[in-house]
């Protein structure tokens, strides 16, 4: 994979390829499985504001706004065209979706840049995790898939709904290319961690949130029943 750029290998024909490759493989009775284009950004914005950051421990211990800068970052991500969104296949109902990114070993983030306080202090705190686990440093590679957000409608949960979710997002991705491919994921909540462990993913790192300290604060409190963020990194072999 060293050497091999993601990014610029990925064809939008290509991924609507292993996109299709996923699809076939995928059967869950009422659900539809899409790739979130541009047809879609609308609604996983929309999704993403509803059922994922006024859930998510961190931020909701934080207090990270939906402004226009947290949208910002939300929809440059999509627009690599690489998440996943289940629909209710009879009413056409966002049920749940994963946000797919490719990082790099070397992306550097400008927090100079970052004008929502909240929102930086997240964005250091993922920083600090990443520089624990050392992902890239473990697996010897220089680039990398990356499940950012996985979440699941309220009235669709504890339906194993994730589980298939993050199932063919790693199917997709197996998809891409023939030999070794890498994913790394942070599970933040006790049922997204119960998921990638089922699946095999390596704990590299785990990080109290309340023991988290940045200037003599420790800004992550109040998670609930969330008590730590993992940091995880899986191998994929690939048939050629």
């Amino acid at each position: 994979m060293a050497g091999i750029s993601i990014s610029k290998s990925l064809t939008m024909d290509k991924k609507r390829e292993a996109f299709e490759k996923a699809c076939s493989k995928f059967s869950v009775p009422g659900v539809k499985l899409v790739l979130i284009t541009e047809e879609y950004y609308d609604a996983a914005l929309k999704f993403a504001l509803e059922h994922f950051i006024t859930h998510e421990p961190s931020h909701v211990a934080l207090g990270v706004p939906w402004n226009q800068e947290v949208e910002k970052f939300w929809l440059k991500t999509l627009q690599l065209n690489l998440s996943l969104m289940f629909l209710n296949d009879e009413t056409g109902e966002p049920m749940a979706f994963q946000i797919i990114d490719i990082e790099q070993y070397d992306d550097k983030i400008d927090f100079e840049s970052i004008q929502t306080p909240a929102y930086k202090q997240l964005i250091r705190c993922c920083v600090y995790c990443d520089e624990q686990s050392d992902f890239f440093g473990h697996f010897g590679i220089t680039e990398t898939f990356h499940l950012l957000g996985l979440a699941v409608a309220e009235k669709y949960k504890r339906r194993g709904i994730a589980r298939q979710m993050v199932n063919a997002a790693i199917d997709m991705i197996r998809n891409f290319r023939s030999g070794l491919v890498y994913v790394k994921v942070e599970g933040s909540s006790n049922f997204s961690q119960k998921i990638f462990e089922k699946a095999n993913f390596e704990i590299l790192f785990e990080l109290p949130f309340a023991t988290w300290e940045v200037d003599g604060q420790f800004p992550i409190q109040n998670t609930g029943i969330h008590k730590t963020v993992k940091v995880y990194g899986k191998k994929l072999t690939v048939e050629p």
